[in-house]
């Protein structure tokens, strides 16, 4: 490929070449295949929609794709990527803080249009709607040029307001090439995957990147897995995947749904590449995962964790293919944490201080800061529809570099994550890593936390730290909540050196992004306004006094 072939382009050239190769299989339920178009299939799907859009005046216009997951949400991506609109893809169905979201990004857009099904119920705002099932006409334009912007992927909204990130096709094909390299695949590839279509490892990881290389991607919507995690392995297992994976949470929660003998009953012994990003990797969790689906032949060295953010696209760095989960001590605090390996060709990473621009030292904290082709073409300004620069850019060294907002370290075994800038907290002039509190909190817990969020709040003397702890479902009648309390806070003191106020939260509790990371400062305001809902408790007296504040 030369560096001016893009996405619309491929996927022209592998109809030509590998039409029947089947190109997606989508599995409605997480089980039978619903659906399904080899690479003909698709580019026959595509092109009238492509065309569609181009006759409806929406070259280099964003067009929402308020769609469910499934073959139609594909063709109708692939068909905005064709055209040269710019595909926006939204959480779907629209509930809840997906609801919130969607409607944030229309508002934010300025101008463009909708494709929905004519029965989804959608406040529109000023664009225009369009069903995409009658959206049709002849194609007779030539696909768009590398610099033109293929994707408006909004930011998780994990520590802000989401923004719309702006993705050029020659940014989603460096950082596809990127990935190739990181998980050492080819047109051989069956990735399946239940991750989000509007998150951006979804998007690019578990979509666009099979499709890039001529392979196979084996999806089911996320609620299928959530409903049932079974249907993941079972579905890598029937389908012979190679490529899979997602957020720390899915491991744990096949921990929990998946029995040993449900286990015992599947081959993954295709699996090559099993991925853990998007938030912070556990390694006990992976740890557990691994030893859970032994009997199925699942290896251990396919662990692959990885990090990147979607000012990056997708991937900034990602472990050795084969070499597994590999530990190392950084922080203030010492702990072991998982590394998440190098960047590769093409991608650079520094660590520089939060306060200027000064390299850190190896082994040393800072903010980590990138540089490369895929870093994205910048912000969408919706009032004048124009692109602007990233915020946060840094020039330094001949590069462009961009801050992160995340702190971590540059170790001989790679990069390692400690947290987010934003979600640090400062207690008695002391700075505690979220993710250290919580990663110590897990340690204490074990199973009985579903998710944990490390908040400073204020007190009657200074500052304190307080851990917001979930309580599974399947723990909540056998839970003893004083011996719970304290042996979080002695781990968490042992490891940060403070002792911590820990509140017993409800599953679900925590305010997450549609992806499934934890707020943190919504978390916090939540708590302060007493909206979180605390666990029937001995002594809940400990969380009571903030609740005002």
């Amino acid at each position: 490929m030369i560096a001016t072939t893009t996405l619309p382009t491929l996927l022209e050239q592998h109809a030509r070449s590998r039409g029947d190769h089947p190109a997606l299989r989508f599995l409605q339920r997480g089980e039978a295949v619903t659906e399904a178009a080899s690479y003909a299939e698709l580019d026959a799907a595509v092109a009238p929609l492509a065309g569609g859009l181009v006759q409806a005046g929406l070259r280099g216009v964003p067009v929402v794709l308020a769609l469910p997951p499934g073959l139609g949400f594909v063709i109708a991506l692939l068909a905005c990527l064709r055209a040269g609109a710019i595909a926006v893809p939204v959480p779907f169905p629209p509930t809840g803080e997906a609801r919130l979201r969607q409607q944030r990004v229309i508002d934010d857009l300025g101008e463009g249009a909708v494709l929905a099904a004519p029965e989804a119920e959608i406040d529109t705002g000023r664009l225009r709607r369009l069903d995409p099932a009658t959206l049709r006409a002849p194609l007779d334009t030539p696909p768009p040029p590398p610099e033109a912007p293929a994707v408006i992927q909004y930011s998780s909204g994990s520590t802000r307001a989401p923004a719309g990130i702006v993705i050029s096709h020659a940014n989603l094909m460096a950082n596809q090439r990127m990935i190739s390299e990181a998980f050492g695949s080819g047109s051989d590839i069956v990735a399946v995957n239940w991750l989000p279509p509007h998150h951006d490892m979804g998007l690019f990881g578990a979509i666009l990147h099979p499709l890039f290389l001529g392979g196979t991607a084996v999806l089911m919507p996320p609620f299928a897995f959530i409903q049932k995690p079974l249907r993941w392995l079972a579905a890598i297992a029937a389908h012979r995947g190679t490529v899979a994976g997602g957020p720390n949470f899915g491991y744990e929660l096949c921990l929990r749904r998946v029995s040993a003998a449900q286990a015992a009953g599947l081959d993954l012994t295709s699996l090559g590449v099993t991925f853990c990003g998007a938030e912070p990797v556990r390694a006990e969790s992976l740890r557990r995962f691994a030893a859970h689906l032994a009997p199925a032949g699942f290896d251990a060295a396919s662990l692959l964790p990885c990090y990147g953010l979607a000012e990056a696209t997708l991937l900034v760095t990602g472990v050795v293919k084969g070499s597994g989960l590999r530990e190392v001590s950084a922080g203030a605090a010492g702990r072991r944490q998982v590394t998440c390996g190098s960047p590769p060709a093409g991608c650079f990473v520094t660590i520089r201080d939060p306060e200027g621009a000064d390299r850190m030292p190896q082994g040393a904290a800072g903010e980590i800061c990138i540089a490369g082709p895929h870093l994205a073409a910048g912000l969408w300004q919706g009032d004048s529809a124009t692109i602007a620069p990233l915020p946060g850019l840094l020039q330094a060294e001949g590069e462009c570099w961009l801050r992160t907002g995340d702190i971590g370290a540059m170790t001989g075994d790679g990069l390692v994550i400690l947290d987010r800038i934003k979600d640090t907290v400062i207690a008695h002039g002391r700075k505690i890593y979220a993710a250290d509190a919580e990663a110590a909190a897990f340690e204490a817990a074990g199973p009985l936390l579903s998710a944990a969020a490390a908040i400073g709040l204020p007190g009657t003397e200074g500052d304190r730290l307080v851990l917001l702890c979930e309580v599974s479902v399947a723990e909540r009648r056998s839970l003893a909540p004083e011996p719970l309390r304290r042996r979080i806070a002695e781990q968490v003191g042992q490891r940060c050196g403070m002792l911590p106020d820990v509140v017993l939260l409800g599953f679900g509790t925590l305010p997450r992004t549609t992806s499934g990371k934890i707020r943190h400062q919504a978390a916090r305001q939540a708590f302060l306004d007493g909206h979180l809902k605390l666990l029937p408790s001995e002594n809940p007296v400990e969380a009571e006094p903030w609740a005002s504040t």
